[in-house]
């Protein structure tokens, strides 16, 4: 599983543990994942969080590839953005603080 799927998934299993964290997360997923990251991502960046139903499944389909890098993937290979659980400069990550103990 990739860092970020992981990052992610972990967000996800915690709204499964926490209705409180789960109504909190629908209502402001980006302040959250933001806290979580100590990133900001860019300000016309917007996160929607869709909940299935027995109704209704939701299928998400990848961007259409493109020649350049996002503001968040420049980020990311810069070493502005840690989805490890240890990402302290010692270990050659981006010097975050990496991702441990955010979600709990």
């Amino acid at each position: 599983m990739e860092e970020k799927d992981k990052f992610l998934q972990d967000i996800i299993d915690k709204t499964a543990e926490s209705l409180e964290f789960r109504a909190e997360f629908r209502a402001n997923p980006k302040n959250i994942i933001e806290e979580k990251l100590r990133f900001r991502l860019p300000e016309n960046m917007e996160i929607v969080v869709l909940e299935d139903s027995p109704d209704k499944i939701h299928i998400v389909l990848p961007s259409p590839p493109r020649e350049e890098l996002s503001e968040i993937e420049l980020e990311a290979v810069s070493g502005g953005i840690c989805w490890q659980d240890d990402c302290t400069a010692s270990n050659g990550g981006g010097g975050t603080g990496g991702l441990s103990g955010l979600i709990n």
